[in-house]
This record gives C-alpha cells, sequence and structure tokens, in this order.
C-alpha cells in the first residue's frame, strides 16, 4: 500500500514538474495526453486512498510527431504588441494634434473679438440671437404638427370606440 502511495506521489510530482516546464504554446495533441495522464493519476490516487490494487494501464496512442517553433509565436506575439504601441502612438499624437488645433482656435477666436468694433460684435450677438429663435420657432413648429396629430389620432380612437359599442 506504502509502495502505490508512493508511486502515485512520484507520478504526480513528475507530471507536475514536467507540466510546469512545458511550454504554454505546445501543440494540441500533447496538452490532450497531459490531460489523460493527469487523470490516469487522479484515479490511480483516489483508488489508492481507498485500498484498491491499482494496475497499470497503458494505452498507445500513434501521435505524429511535429516540430513547432515556438519562435514563431513569439514573433506574431512581439509584431502584434509592437503594432499595438504604434496604433496608441497614432492615436495619442492625434489627439495631441486635435488638441492643439483647438487651443489655436479658441486664441484665434479670443484674438478676433478684441480686434471687433462695438457695431461687429453687435452684429455678431445678433446673428446668434437669430439663430436661437430660429432654432426656438422650429421647436414650436413641431410641437404643433405633433399636436395635431395626437388630437387625429385621438379623433380615430373615439371612433373607432363609438363602432365598438
Amino acid at each position: 500500500m506504502k509502495k502505490i502511495l508512493g508511486l502515485a506521489a512520484v507520478m504526480v510530482l513528475a507530471m507536475s514538474q514536467l507540466s510546469f516546464s512545458a511550454k504554454s504554446d505546445t501543440d494540441a495533441a500533447v496538452q490532450r495526453l497531459v490531460r489523460v495522464a493527469k487523470q490516469r493519476q487522479a484515479k490511480q490516487a483516489k483508488d489508492a486512498a481507498k485500498g484498491v490494487a491499482v494496475e497499470e494501464e497503458v494505452v498507445v496512442v500513434p501521435v505524429e510527431e511535429t516540430v513547432t517553433t515556438s519562435d514563431t509565436a513569439v514573433q506574431d506575439a512581439r509584431e502584434r504588441a509592437e503594432a499595438a504601441r504604434v496604433q496608441a502612438q497614432e492615436r495619442a499624437a492625434k489627439a495631441r494634434e486635435a488638441a492643439q488645433q483647438r487651443k489655436t482656435k479658441t486664441r484665434d477666436i479670443r484674438a478676433q473679438r478684441r480686434n471687433m468694433s462695438e457695431s461687429k460684435m453687435m452684429d455678431v450677438e445678433i446673428q446668434r440671437i437669430r439663430k436661437r429663435v430660429d432654432q426656438i420657432n422650429s421647436n414650436i413648429e413641431k410641437f404643433h404638427k405633433t399636436n395635431e396629430m395626437l388630437d387625429q389620432m385621438e379623433q380615430r380612437l373615439d371612433a373607432i370606440q363609438d363602432r365598438m359599442n
């Protein structure tokens, strides 16, 4: 019994060492085999704890030997990280440029206002007020149209209710 528990513990330790030392970008087939081995070890440990004699079962699974180079995966990851960094730098540069344009625009507007005569300032203010009045008038027109539509809908509803009764 002690031998079985010792063997199971050694196997678990060996598999954990292998799984930690293995690279994370391994083949799907290798990952599947590691998962199957872990399941077998767990089953053996469970059976050993119950006192059942453990018989090792050897299943031969043909696996094609493929050589995967992690260099390409690492290189792809580096390229993606570099592309993301470049994009972030471009976005930051565009944001800085837009902020600078806004600042210069506001400075220009302030300078224009300072240089305006009283009559020009009055004209600008009158234009601003006219624009706002036009906006309010269009809102009032929309309100009247909506109100008329609601009245018509209420009349139709009343007519339908009269027919129903």
